[in-house]
């Protein structure tokens, strides 16, 4: 079967997923089209794909699940037994059960998994863990990654015979969301909306951008990270007690993990 085009559907707040998947892309010899579902949008768009199409899911781990915001868009979501594979970034402690989530997920809505992969990253709250990373030699590994993925869309006619397994657990561990949640210094806060714009979950208001909804927010930090003013931050001592908990079960020399 001749495939049509590559689709990329990913969910990317501080930007190293989207590295991620395009390095992996970038090795995959398809025309490729963009869905990021990382800036919010009330309306979701269409997701439909057709069976000559082959679609890279890429999503950042939050404690061991996919993020509830990602999984918002699959209402539109539609496979045609569609070949998948599959993404995962986690800042170097567990990708638990995200993996065998999204893979249930996609395969539930006509998506045939025939890869799959879960990357250590620099941590998105305390980066000084994996720092850096991806880095040269992980970036190799996702190359590779790609390339196996190419190879195995030009040898396969159909892909029935193909059984991915992925490490998790059901029912999945408690998606429990981290107290990290931003504030504002309204002393520097211009009310330019930005941040608003930034928020991948809506959970910052565009007619009061000082006000940030906490049963909304899922502490990505994209807003502090895109503030100009600074005004945007997180508890020093929240921070504190972050990196002393997750310094001692996070390890930066985390390898990655390949299905195929």
């Amino acid at each position: 079967m001749k495939m049509n085009e590559l689709k990329l559907v990913y969910f990317s707040p501080t930007g190293t997923t989207r590295k991620v998947i395009m390095e992996a892309a970038r090795n995959i010899e398809l025309k490729s089209v963009s869905f990021d579902l990382t800036v919010h949008k009330e309306k979701k768009p269409s997701l439909q794909f057709r069976k000559d199409d082959f679609v890279l899911f890429g999503v950042p781990v939050y404690s061991g699940r996919v993020p509830e915001t990602f999984l918002e868009y699959f209402d539109t979501l539609k496979g045609e037994d569609t070949p998948c594979a599959l993404i995962a970034t986690y800042g170097c402690r567990a990708y638990e059960d995200a993996l065998l989530e999204l893979k249930t997920e996609v395969e539930n809505r006509g998506f045939k998994v025939i890869g799959a992969g879960a990357f250590p990253t620099e941590h998105s709250i305390i980066r000084s863990i994996g720092l850096s990373r991806p880095n040269k030699e992980d970036m190799k590994t996702i190359a590779e990654f790609g390339i196996q993925l190419n190879r195995r869309l030009k040898q396969k006619e159909n892909f029935d015979s193909i059984n991915i397994q992925v490490p998790g657990n059901t029912p999945y561990r408690k998606y429990s969301r981290t107290p990290l949640y931003p504030k504002t210094d309204v002393s520097l806060c211009t009310e330019c909306g930005a941040c608003a714009k930034l928020c991948p979950s809506g959970a910052i208001s565009t007619t009061d951008p000082k006000k940030v909804d906490k049963k909304k927010c899922i502490a990505c930090t994209k807003c502090v990270r895109g503030c100009k003013q600074k005004a945007k931050y997180v508890s020093n001592f929240k921070m504190k007690m972050a990196y002393k908990k997750l310094t001692k079960i996070c390890k930066s020399d985390k390898a990655a993990d390949i299905f195929l």
